[in-house]
């Protein structure tokens, strides 16, 4: 690993404690100001707001990034995706912000949710410009972690100084949602002071050839979405907000623990990418380090969270929200899962142009969860639905191992 590597992973630690660290400092607060019923209103708003999110993205985190390591040299071709991508995300805010109010006016059961929902929508719009697919394609991290780190921190304190009862649930989501929009200003600034971009009107053709790239891994997200990020959705209709505040407030750690594995897979990805096109034998030796050496540690995280769950929801929630203790037993071992799963499908499916078939294996897991769910979340509550996430966190991580197998035994 280069010292630009290291430097980029670095920086992305930077951007993963910015966006899952640093609200774990807001978080005792919020939970006790906003009570487990509002606690858990903010959930399933954020929970709902996250599929216009997934359709804003599409599948150009992924496949912009990709195309742009490949030619990162190439000033005219990395400013036409820069445009194209910026160009299809804003027909999908707007397309999505249109369906957004349809489903919140017409659906009562989210109406009662209505004004937390719209105001979470300034999250959606915030993500979806923040330019990191161009920062990770041209491997210059650092700079994205400043914007980041700074527009959190700036955003911060209103939590503290603005949320004081149950009422102000709607303001947790501006601010959050704000802290996203500011740290894409903030990169666009750090776009325009490099120069790297100049300016060039997408075509039909670009656009064809960018939605076309991105299918698969847009399919892929929605899947995935189904079956984890969906569950507060999922609790919120069939078991209420106070379920789904237990469920949420447990989720919460795990995805801070997990988010520490997210800055070795951006870094990798473009590198791998790049390496890919011109030594697969390099590219695989690379894919099998990182599946060796991040799972390793990985593991002995999730047993970490499964033996501390007690002491870590007392210390972050208080007695009241003990019912999440179980839960968050069970949802430790999907680090691990979604570990594997991470390394061999996105650094390895994805790259060598398996995304069909990473797609329909992640579609696989997104309809067995949906058969199973419901008769577990009415059987056990919130662990009933913990354990479904797992339970078919660790079939997909199975069938993404079957699936491989062949290709590393070649290589």
């Amino acid at each position: 690993m280069n010292k630009n590597m290291v430097k980029n992973i670095l920086s992305l630690f930077m951007i993963q404690g910015a966006g899952y660290i640093l609200p774990l400092i807001t978080l005792p607060y919020l939970v006790r100001v906003l009570g487990p019923s509002q606690y858990g209103i903010l959930g399933f708003s954020f929970a709902f707001v996250q599929y216009f999110t997934l359709i804003v993205q599409y599948g150009f985190d992924l496949s912009a990034t990709n195309k742009i390591a490949i030619n990162k040299d190439n000033k005219t071709l990395v400013s036409q995706v820069f445009w194209g991508v910026l160009f299809c995300k804003t027909v999908l805010i707007v397309l999505s912000a249109i369906a957004m109010f349809i489903i919140v006016q017409f659906i009562p059961s989210i109406k009662e949710y209505a004004t937390v929902i719209v105001v979470s929508y300034t999250s959606v719009i915030g993500a979806a410009y923040l330019p990191g697919w161009l920062f990770q394609g041209m491997e210059k991290m650092g700079w994205m972690a400043i914007s980041n780190i700074v527009a959190k921190v700036v955003t911060l304190p209103f939590i503290f100084i603005l949320v004081h009862s149950p009422a102000d649930t709607w303001i947790v989501a501006l601010v959050t949602g704000m802290g996203f929009i500011l740290g894409s200003l903030f990169s666009f600034y750090m776009i325009y002071r490099e120069k790297w971009i100049e300016w060039s009107l997408p075509s039909y053709p670009q656009i064809k050839e960018m939605i076309h790239d991105g299918r698969y891994i847009f399919l892929s997200n929605i899947a995935g979405s189904v079956y984890v990020n969906s569950i507060p959705v999922f609790l919120g209709f069939a078991a209420g907000p106070v379920t789904v505040g237990i469920y949420v407030a447990a989720d919460k750690i795990r995805m801070a623990i997990q988010g520490l594995m997210g800055p070795v897979t951006q870094v990798f990805y473009p590198r791998i990418s790049s390496v890919m096109a011109t030594n697969k034998e390099q590219g695989f030796k690379m894919i099998r380090k990182l599946l060796y050496g991040q799972n390793a540690i990985v593991l002995a995280i999730s047993l970490l969270l499964m033996g501390f769950a007690h002491e870590i929801i007392t210390v972050f929630y208080g007695p009241t929200y003990l019912p999440s203790v179980p839960v968050l037993m069970i949802l430790a071992p999907m680090i691990f899962c979604i570990s594997v799963s991470t390394v061999l499908g996105v650094q390895g499916m994805l790259i060598i142009g398996m995304k069909k078939e990473f797609s329909q294996i992640l579609w696989f897991g997104a309809v067995l969860n949906t058969v199973v769910i419901f008769p577990l979340i009415w059987l056990s509550g919130a662990s009933g639905a913990a354990i479904s996430v797992l339970a078919t966190e660790a079939i997909v991580a199975l069938l993404i191992i079957y699936k491989t197998k062949s290709i590393w035994r070649r290589s």
